[in-house]
């Protein structure tokens, strides 16, 4: 029970509510499990001056945080439909029982690669959380007005009372510097989307091996298709060969499960470096040199 309220409080991305019940009968000083944890922890001494007691709903609520903003309304993208395709109305085909799934991720571990240390230090930030929260920015940034985003990404990291005004300014122009650039504009302009799943596998996999993973961003247009991932490490390197073996599988594991996904259509992968900013495409001979190396490793 306690690790799921911890993937609750680490995992909500912008608010968390949690509520309580209590029969008719429970004097309300009884009621334990999270309702219990949560309330002792408003009062405690650090947390208590930012909680207040507000009503909605008829309900009366106590709230610690920033009271939600709606976001400004923009125009409404029009959307093409497309006709459903012939496998949609179908049976899907059985797997064979021996499939066996693996995370893009979980596939770069096996190669025994060096990670770089989350305790170490960028600009006085964590270098994990840096990168969490310029991917945060790059992935919810898009979606707002092309006027209203220096503001909204200002209000985003005020919410984080651990980063300095320094430490906001220096990842808010690196977001600006991907976001701004006229080489991405193809990345975040229409019909991209942020966080798309991708699940499958391929004949250029190992046998008996299917992916499920999530991307960054995904294009998806009639001819081609193009699929990118944010990286933070500074600095930057200057050539696909020079990034870390991770990267490369990771990338060609994606562009060959979308060459199934997508036949007939160009697939495209690359990695969007943050320090620069670099639009850093993955060519097709290196994602052929990774996967025949992948399938020697297995």
């Amino acid at each position: 029970a306690w690790r799921l309220l911890y993937v609750g409080l680490t995992r909500a991305r912008d608010r968390l509510v949690l509520c309580g019940r209590i029969g008719a009968t429970t004097a309300d000083e009884k009621v334990g499990g999270w309702y219990a944890a949560m309330r002792a922890a408003f009062a405690h001494a650090t947390v208590e001056p930012g909680v207040r007691m507000i009503q909605s709903g008829g309900m009366e609520i106590q709230r610690f945080g920033a009271d939600p903003l709606p976001l400004p309304t923009s125009a409404a993208v029009p959307r093409v439909l497309a006709p459903l395709p012939a496998w949609a109305r179908g049976l899907a085909p059985e797997e064979p029982p021996s499939r066996r799934y693996a995370s893009p991720s979980q596939l770069a571990e096996q190669a025994f690669l060096p990670a770089p240390s989350p305790l170490a230090q960028v600009e006085g930030l964590g270098r994990f959380r840096r990168g969490d929260l310029i991917h945060r920015l790059l992935q919810l940034l898009p979606d707002v007005p092309a006027a209203d985003r220096r503001a909204a990404a200002e209000g985003l990291l005020a919410r984080e009372p651990d980063v300095t005004e320094a430490q906001r300014r220096e990842m808010i122009a690196a977001a600006f510097g991907v976001l701004e650039d006229p080489v991405f504009a193809e990345v975040f302009g229409p019909g991209s989307r942020a966080e798309a799943g991708i699940a499958g596998t391929s004949p250029r996999l190992p046998d008996g091996l299917a992916v499920s993973g999530r991307v960054d961003r995904l294009l998806v247009t009639p001819e081609r298709v193009l699929v990118v991932d944010y990286k933070t490490n500074r600095p930057a390197p200057t050539s696909i060969e020079a990034a870390d073996l991770a990267y490369r599988i990771q990338m060609s594991v994606y562009a060959a499960v979308l060459a199934e996904v997508f036949p007939g259509r160009r697939i495209e992968a690359a990695l969007v470096w943050t320090d620069g900013p670099r639009l850093m495409p993955v060519p097709e001979n290196i994602v052929a040199r990774t996967l025949e190396g992948l399938a020697d490793a297995h």
